[in-house]
Formats: structure tokens, sequence, C-alpha cells
């Protein structure tokens, strides 16, 4: 009932489209089937009239066709026959031929179709989902177990099919030939798979399940290690990452290597059962005196269909050994992809035509798994012309009430006003496409500047003239001229030929590109030395008379340029005020820059 699960799970993942083509390869595959047979039955009656012409008389398909066709010469008759055997052989592996071409086809499509459905659920799953989940495991779902469906599980489905009707049109043939004969054999392929899978089930299941862990830890330690790899080398910490690798690998190399070994054990046994067969079944002709010129068809017959029917068999063990091992994969993409998630390609582009206050009332927020509220009673004003900083302690929730304020999360109670009107869904969603987020860790292209700051449009939309504006805007032309091809100097891998203040001015450029009504910018002096956060808060300044600009930040030097700081402690708003007000009423403020000073 486990493979019937899987099976009917897998074509659960189809589009409509997608069901009915598999109807129709299942009666292609039928198809194929009848043809493959035919073309092993063809093989018959020729060796019957090669070993003795007088078949031509006692066989029925030959008399019939000798009459039908009026042939008078028993050569030109063979001769006919042995071209119509050849061309039903080429035929049929033709027909095979194109099956396999189809199933290929079709379990690629199948798969790119849903690693396209995949990346496209992940991209539009809230933003909640993102910051709560570890994007390792949504990679892992796109690049390893999403191939492993198509190649472990999908292609195993079809396979198991077109062999299957393989299998059931030969042994009706010969069971027409010696029904006996046929229960026999089949009985004892038939139970030889069926207890070899029985006694394996539970254990490639097992496997099928390490392995699914293994992708994921593979993927986990191959992320941790190359995006924290300055530290890793620093620390000297790369045998540890190597020996953990090497754990999680072997333990999924042993239970893939068990999986390909169960697949194969049977063919042995099946092909000395199979032939043991035919050579006791010709022993006893000898032994018995009987007439072997009549007997040679009969058992070529079944030597021929032997060989295509064990293949055959084993290749349907194979196909239910692989939905067993590797199946749970379809469960985890049916619940991935059934997950509640709205995709809206919105093509409507409007911005909100201007921003003068965004105001903050009465806001509540809590995080589904935390215990206590996040937000609380939040009420605060972000006004246009003036450098807004929110300020506070590693978790006072600063970060928390940007993403509110940009519409990413959604509060529990409390309304967001944009210019003194109620914001409701659509102008958050319009006052997304009017912001600019510049985040703490500037993420660099491996390409171009003019990619970099024009990042995300399409190469031929890119207009040169708004990525140099952008770029004066930012402060960042003077060091682009100097590099080796101006805004079109490939940056390296991650930035590695910028300082750090060359690409806060990057991602500046990259927000400004879009002429944003809003700049957020997250601790972005972080990595300056003193002179460059200088010259940063100064272009601010210059800024602030474009746009609405939301800073967050605890830096003592960058809150003295703020015109307004908002300072947060708990979750809730502590105080409001410029640097020197806060330092003189507020002891959370002094704290702050206490240990900043320390730092």
């Amino acid at each position: 009932m486990y493979i019937f699960s899987i099976i009917h799970r897998s074509i659960s993942l189809f589009s409509r489209r997608q069901r009915l083509f598999f109807i129709l390869l299942m009666i292609f595959f039928l198809f194929s089937a009848l043809v493959q047979v035919v073309g092993l039955a063809s093989i018959g009656p020729f060796i019957a009239l090669l070993s003795n012409t007088s078949a031509i008389e006692t066989n029925k398909v030959l008399n019939f066709l000798y009459d039908y066709f009026s042939f008078t010469s028993t050569r030109v008759f063979m001769v006919a026959v042995a071209f119509g055997s050849l061309f039903m052989t080429i035929f049929s592996n033709l027909t095979s031929i194109l099956t396999l071409w189809l199933l290929i086809r079709f379990t690629m499509f199948i798969g790119g179709d849903i690693q396209r459905r995949l990346f496209e659920n992940l991209m539009f799953r809230p933003y909640l989902f993102h910051k709560s989940n570890n994007y390792s495991e949504s990679i892992s779902l796109i690049s390893q177990q999403a191939p492993r469906f198509v190649y472990m599980v999908m292609q195993s489905i079809l396979l198991l099919f077109s062999n299957l009707f393989v299998a059931l049109v030969i042994l009706g043939g010969l069971v027409y030939l010696s029904p006996a004969t046929v229960l026999i054999t089949g009985f004892l392929l038939g139970l030889t798979y069926l207890l070899t899978y029985v006694f394996l089930k539970k254990a490639l299941k097992r496997h099928g399940d390490a392995i699914s862990e293994r992708n994921a830890m593979v993927q986990k330690i191959l992320s941790e290690a190359f995006i924290g790899i300055k530290e890793v080398i620093l620390s000297r910490l790369q045998k540890i990452f190597v020996d953990n690798f090497r754990t999680v690998n072997s333990r999924g190399l042993y239970s893939t290597s068990f999986i390909s070994l169960s697949g194969d054990i049977p063919k042995f046994i099946i092909e000395t059962v199979a032939f043991s067969v035919i050579f006791i079944s010709a022993i006893i002709i000898l032994l018995t005196n009987q007439n072997t010129q009549s007997i040679v068809p009969f058992l070529s017959i079944y030597a021929i269909a032997g060989y295509k029917l064990i293949p055959t068999m084993h290749q349907i063990y194979k196909s239910v050994s692989a939905l067993s091992a590797h199946g749970a994969v379809s469960f985890s993409l049916y619940e991935e992809l059934h997950q509640d998630c709205v995709i809206d390609y919105n093509n409507d582009q409007s911005e909100l035509s201007s921003i003068h206050t965004i105001q903050l009332k009465n806001i509540h927020f809590k995080y589904p798994s935390a215990q206590n509220t996040t937000l609380e009673n939040i009420n605060v004003s972000f006004h246009h012309n003036m450098i807004n900083t929110i300020a506070g302690h590693s978790g006072s929730g600063k970060s928390t009430l940007v993403d509110l304020l940009l519409g990413l999360l959604k509060p529990d109670s409390g309304m967001i006003l944009i210019d003194n009107k109620l914001a409701d869904k659509e102008t958050m969603i319009r006052l997304q496409r009017s912001s600019g987020y510049v985040p703490q860790q500037i993420f660099i292209l491996d390409d171009t500047v003019i990619s970099n700051v024009a990042f995300g449009v399409n190469s031929n939309l890119i207009s040169e003239n708004e990525v140099i504006r952008a770029l004066k805007q930012a402060n960042a032309m003077s060091f682009v001229e100097n590099l080796p091809h101006g805004i079109h100097t490939r940056l390296g891998q991650d930035g590695k030929l910028l300082s750090g203040g060359q690409r806060q001015k990057i991602g500046i450029a990259r927000s400004l590109y879009r002429n944003p009504k809003i700049l957020i910018l997250d601790e972005p002096t972080s990595a300056l030395d003193i002179e460059s956060e200088y010259d940063f808060m100064m272009l601010l300044r210059k800024l602030k008379s474009q746009v609405l600009i939301i800073v967050i930040s605890h830096r003592p030097s960058a809150l003295k340029y703020s015109d307004k700081i908002t300072l947060m402690q708990n979750g809730k708003i502590e105080s409001h005020g410029t640097f020197q007000q806060l330092k003189e009423i507020s002891p959370v403020f002094i704290d702050i820059l206490d240990k900043c000073t320390l730092e």
C-alpha cells in the first residue's frame, strides 16, 4: 500500500496538462509492450522454419502466411519470414528507444516544473517564514530533493509501469503456449522478488530517510563553512568542518550503496532459476527421447522471452525498491507545494508619489514562537528632511520595528499611517515599491558595477545614465571612475575588490537607482572607520532633503548627526529626542554610549 500511496502522491504533484500527458504516456507504454512481444513472437516461427521446413504445414501461423501471400517457393518464404522477423525486431527496438526518450523527457519536464514551483512558492512565502526557517533547508529542497524526486521516484514510477506492461504481455503470450510452465516459472520469479522486497522493505525506507537527512546536513555544513570562511581560516577550523562533512557524507554514501546493492541482489538468483528451467526442460526432452526438432522452437521462444523477461522483472523490482527508499521525498514536496501561499505577480508597479511622514500608532507585535511580546504600545513618527535614527541595545526590537514599518510583518494590533492616511494592504505594497533598503551586510554580485547598482533589473533594461546618477548621489562615482573599466568593472565574488566604505556606497547607490521615497539603513556605519563614517553621515545629510531617511544604529558618531533619535528598550519606546537631549535625560542612552566607547 505504501508504494501505491507514493505513486498517488507523486501524480498529485502534476498539473492537469501533465496528468493528461501521463495517461497518454501509459497508453504508449502499452503499445510499446505489444510491439516488443510481437517482435519476440516473430522469432519463434522463423526458428521453427529454419530447423524444419515442414513447419509450414504444422505451424498455424506459418501455414496462414504461406497461403495468404500465395508463396510457391519454400526458400523464398524463409527469406521473407527472416526479413519479417528482422523488421519486427528493429521496429521493436526503435519503439523501445522512443519509449525511453519520452520517459526521460517527461521526467525532466516534471522535474524542472517542480523546481520552479518550489522556488516560486518559497519566494512568495511571508517574510516571517524566511526569518524563522533555515534557508539551507529551502536550498536543499530545490537543489537536492527535487532532483532526487525526478531520478529516484518519477523515473522509477514510469519504468515500473513501462516494464509491468511488457512483463504482463510477455507472460500472457507464454500462457497461450504453455500455461503450466508459465505459472510455475512466474510463481518462482514473483516469489523470489516478493520475499526479497518484504525482507528489505523497512531497511530501504530507513536508508532513504538517512539520505534525506544527509542531504540537508551536507547543505548546512557547506553553507556555514563558505559563509564564515574568514573566521574558519583565522581560527584554523578547517579540520572540524572537513571532519563533520566526512562523517555526514559517509553515512549517506553507505545508505546509497545499500539501496543500490539491494536492487541488484535478486538478479543473480532469478537468472539461475530461469535458465535452470530451460536447461532442465532440455535434459528431460533428451532423456525421454522426444523429437528435438519439434521442441527447439518452443525452447527458443522461452529462451528469448526469458532474455527479455528477466531484465524486465528485475527493473520492476528495482523500481519498487527505489520507491520504497526514496518515496518519502514525494510527500515532502507535496507538503511544501501545498502550503498556504499567495502567488501574486501584480504588474501594477505604481509607487507612492511622496512620503513626508510615517506614523506607527499603538502597535503591538509578538512572534508566533515567542513567549513574550516583541513590541508593545509603539507610538512613533518619522519625518522627511530629517535623519531619523532608531537606537537601542541588541534585542530591543529595532529591526522588528522597521520590518513592521515596511509591511514585512503584520502588527497584532495598532495602525500605520502614511501622510496621516491609514495604510491598507495595497498602500503597504506601494510603500515597499517606494522603499530603498540598505542592509548591514551589503550583498555584492560577482558582476559589474552597473549590474550591482541595477540589482534585479534585466540587463537590456538597465539605464547607464540612471546608474551614474545613483552613483553620484551616493558619492561613489569618484572611486568607480578609478576602477580599471569604470562602471563595467567586475567586483569579484562577494565584492572582494571593495573596501567597507565602498560596499556601503554601492549599497546606497543600489537603493537610490530606483528613486525611493524612503531610505532605510541598518547599521550602515558598523564596518566603517571614523573618516569613512563621517563622510557617510555627511552623505545622508545631503540626501535627507530628497528622501525620508530612517537609520538603525547605536554608534555615537552616527547618532550625533541624527536629527531625531527614537530610543528603544525591551520592545518599548523609552524616549525620543536629539543626541544632546537623550544624553541628558536617558540612563539607557548613556549606557549605550558607554558600551560603544568600550568597544
